[in-house]
């Protein structure tokens, strides 16, 4: 008779994920992941098969859960300086608001482990290149030059994976503020 998970795979995924962010894939251990997950190893290995597994099933979770939302909130706002403007200031609101100055899930994956995993090299750079297009696109839209759209969209992304890295340690919003405001302003 085949055994029954007595877990909620899509609620372990979401612990994982919280974990993986607040300690960081390499500091987070087999028994943190089983202990915070409540479940046993064998458990774990039959429905993950391995700590990496699990990561990049987060990455994915992660990823499919933030990217919907900003092709809403570009889409919803037809006045490009705007909406790059609401797209900043959102992303800065929800990494001064963490308690816990974790940054952004995949701003720490580039960091931390991306040389060890090319599967999730892969995946970063198809992410950001697929967030660098849709800024470009959003841009062109509104009769940016497309040159000059592909390098503000650039230093936009840039200026995210920063952002989110440099909130762990310094949370003085008027700065982060200004650099934004000025920013936007290269769209003039």
């Amino acid at each position: 008779m085949p055994r029954v998970k007595l877990f909620d795979k899509e609620e372990a995924i979401k612990k994982a994920m919280e974990l993986f962010w607040e300690k960081g894939y390499e500091a987070t251990s087999l028994n943190n992941l089983t202990e915070s997950l409540g479940i046993g190893k064998g458990s774990f290995y039959a429905t993950f098969n391995s700590k990496r597994e699990l990561f990049n099933i987060c990455f994915d979770v992660y990823r499919n859960s933030n990217v919907p939302f900003i092709e809403q909130l570009l889409g919803s706002e037809s006045n490009i300086k705007v909406g790059l403007q609401k797209l900043l200031e959102f992303n800065l609101e929800q990494l001064l608001n963490d308690q816990n100055h974790r940054g952004c899930f995949l701003a720490n994956s580039c960091s931390e482990i991306v040389s060890e995993n090319v599967n999730l090299q892969v995946k970063l750079v198809k992410h950001y290149k697929y967030i660098e297009q849709l800024l470009v696109n959003y841009m062109k839209s509104g009769q940016i030059q497309p040159r000059k759209a592909e390098s503000i969209a650039a230093m936009i992304v840039t200026f995210l994976i920063g952002m989110s890295q440099q909130s762990k340690i310094n949370r003085d919003r008027k700065k982060y503020s200004s650099s934004i405001n000025y920013l936007i302003g290269l769209l003039d």
